[in-house]
Protein backbone atom coordinates (compact mmCIF):
# COMPACT_ATOMS: atom_id res chain seq x y z
CA UNK A 1 0.00 0.00 0.00
CA UNK A 2 1.21 3.32 -1.27
CA UNK A 3 1.35 6.72 0.89
CA UNK A 4 -1.56 7.99 -1.12
CA UNK A 5 -3.55 4.70 -0.57
CA UNK A 6 -2.44 5.51 3.38
CA UNK A 7 -3.79 9.01 2.64
CA UNK A 8 -7.19 8.02 1.11
CA UNK A 9 -8.09 5.60 3.55
CA UNK A 10 -6.94 8.34 6.60
CA UNK A 11 -9.27 10.52 5.07
CA UNK A 12 -12.09 8.09 4.94
CA UNK A 13 -12.02 7.22 8.40
CA UNK A 14 -11.97 10.77 9.43
CA UNK A 15 -15.44 10.67 6.74
CA UNK A 16 -17.30 7.86 8.81
CA UNK A 17 -15.70 9.42 12.43
CA UNK A 18 -17.38 12.94 11.49
CA UNK A 19 -20.61 10.78 9.71
CA UNK A 20 -20.76 8.61 13.21
CA UNK A 21 -20.85 11.74 15.14
CA UNK A 22 -23.81 13.67 12.78
CA UNK A 23 -25.87 10.20 13.14
CA UNK A 24 -25.41 10.33 16.47
CA UNK A 25 -27.01 13.36 16.95
CA UNK A 26 -29.44 13.09 14.51
CA UNK A 27 -30.93 10.04 16.63
CA UNK A 28 -30.30 11.56 20.20
CA UNK A 29 -31.48 15.32 19.86
CA UNK A 30 -30.48 15.72 23.42
CA UNK A 31 -26.99 15.76 22.16
CA UNK A 32 -26.34 19.24 20.53
CA UNK A 33 -23.95 19.11 17.31
CA UNK A 34 -21.21 21.74 17.70
CA UNK A 35 -21.54 24.33 15.30
CA UNK A 36 -21.29 27.82 15.56
CA UNK A 37 -24.77 29.48 14.23
CA UNK A 38 -23.40 32.35 12.36
CA UNK A 39 -24.63 34.26 9.42
CA UNK A 40 -25.38 31.56 7.02
CA UNK A 41 -23.14 28.62 8.88
CA UNK A 42 -25.83 26.77 10.99
CA UNK A 43 -25.30 23.32 11.03
CA UNK A 44 -28.72 22.60 13.52
CA UNK A 45 -30.34 24.21 10.39
CA UNK A 46 -28.87 21.93 7.92
CA UNK A 47 -29.28 19.06 9.89
CA UNK A 48 -32.47 19.00 10.90
CA UNK A 49 -34.00 19.55 7.62
CA UNK A 50 -35.86 17.33 5.29
CA UNK A 51 -32.59 17.12 2.99
CA UNK A 52 -31.09 15.32 5.86
CA UNK A 53 -32.90 12.21 5.38
CA UNK A 54 -33.13 10.43 2.37
CA UNK A 55 -35.56 7.50 2.16
CA UNK A 56 -36.12 7.83 5.94
CA UNK A 57 -32.00 7.23 6.23
CA UNK A 58 -30.33 9.87 7.88
CA UNK A 59 -27.79 11.47 4.72
CA UNK A 60 -25.17 11.23 7.41
CA UNK A 61 -25.66 7.19 7.92
CA UNK A 62 -25.25 6.92 4.01
CA UNK A 63 -21.75 8.68 4.65
CA UNK A 64 -20.69 5.94 6.69
CA UNK A 65 -21.46 3.30 4.25
CA UNK A 66 -20.11 5.39 1.77
CA UNK A 67 -16.72 5.78 3.15
CA UNK A 68 -16.64 1.97 4.24
CA UNK A 69 -17.15 0.76 0.73
CA UNK A 70 -14.48 2.94 -0.40
CA UNK A 71 -11.75 1.50 2.00
CA UNK A 72 -13.07 -1.67 1.56
CA UNK A 73 -12.47 -1.07 -2.54
CA UNK A 74 -9.17 -0.08 -2.37
CA UNK A 75 -7.80 -2.73 0.62
CA UNK A 76 -8.99 -4.72 -2.15
CA UNK A 77 -7.11 -3.83 -4.91
CA UNK A 78 -10.40 -2.61 -6.81
CA UNK A 79 -9.00 1.04 -7.78
CA UNK A 80 -11.29 1.65 -11.03
CA UNK A 81 -14.33 0.65 -8.98
CA UNK A 82 -13.51 3.10 -6.05
CA UNK A 83 -13.02 5.60 -8.74
CA UNK A 84 -16.40 4.97 -10.07
CA UNK A 85 -17.82 4.79 -5.97
CA UNK A 86 -16.24 7.90 -5.37
CA UNK A 87 -17.82 9.71 -8.97
CA UNK A 88 -20.95 8.75 -7.70
CA UNK A 89 -20.59 10.11 -4.20
CA UNK A 90 -19.77 13.46 -5.82
CA UNK A 91 -22.86 13.52 -7.94
CA UNK A 92 -24.26 13.63 -4.45
CA UNK A 93 -22.10 16.40 -3.25
CA UNK A 94 -24.82 18.26 -6.08
CA UNK A 95 -27.87 17.28 -3.75
CA UNK A 96 -26.29 18.40 -1.08
CA UNK A 97 -25.53 21.65 -2.11
CA UNK A 98 -28.09 22.14 -3.85
CA UNK A 99 -29.59 21.76 -0.58
CA UNK A 100 -27.70 23.75 1.46
CA UNK A 101 -28.18 27.00 -1.48
CA UNK A 102 -31.82 26.08 -1.09
CA UNK A 103 -31.68 26.25 3.03
CA UNK A 104 -29.31 29.58 2.73
CA UNK A 105 -27.47 27.55 5.55
CA UNK A 106 -23.67 25.64 5.46
CA UNK A 107 -23.03 22.83 7.93
CA UNK A 108 -19.05 22.75 8.31
CA UNK A 109 -19.21 19.37 9.58
CA UNK A 110 -21.28 18.73 6.10
CA UNK A 111 -18.46 20.92 4.10
CA UNK A 112 -15.91 18.99 5.37
CA UNK A 113 -17.27 15.69 4.22
CA UNK A 114 -17.65 17.55 1.19
CA UNK A 115 -14.39 18.07 0.74
CA UNK A 116 -12.78 14.64 1.79
CA UNK A 117 -15.11 13.19 -1.35
CA UNK A 118 -13.52 16.07 -3.29
CA UNK A 119 -10.08 14.91 -2.26
CA UNK A 120 -10.41 11.74 -2.78
CA UNK A 121 -11.96 11.61 -6.20
CA UNK A 122 -9.00 14.07 -7.34
CA UNK A 123 -6.25 12.06 -6.33
CA UNK A 124 -8.36 9.16 -7.63
CA UNK A 125 -8.13 10.81 -10.86
CA UNK A 126 -4.59 11.80 -10.69
CA UNK A 127 -3.71 8.32 -10.08
CA UNK A 128 -5.55 7.19 -13.16
CA UNK A 129 -3.21 8.71 -16.00
CA UNK A 130 -0.40 7.04 -14.32
CA UNK A 131 -1.75 3.56 -15.45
Amino acid sequence: MDIKEKAQIGLSVLGIAISVYLTIAHYITALPVVCPTVGVIDCGTVLSSSYSVIFGIPSSSLGIVFFAIFIALLLYKKHELALYWNAIGFVMLIYFWYAEYTLGKICLYCTALHIIVIVLLVSMLLGEHKK
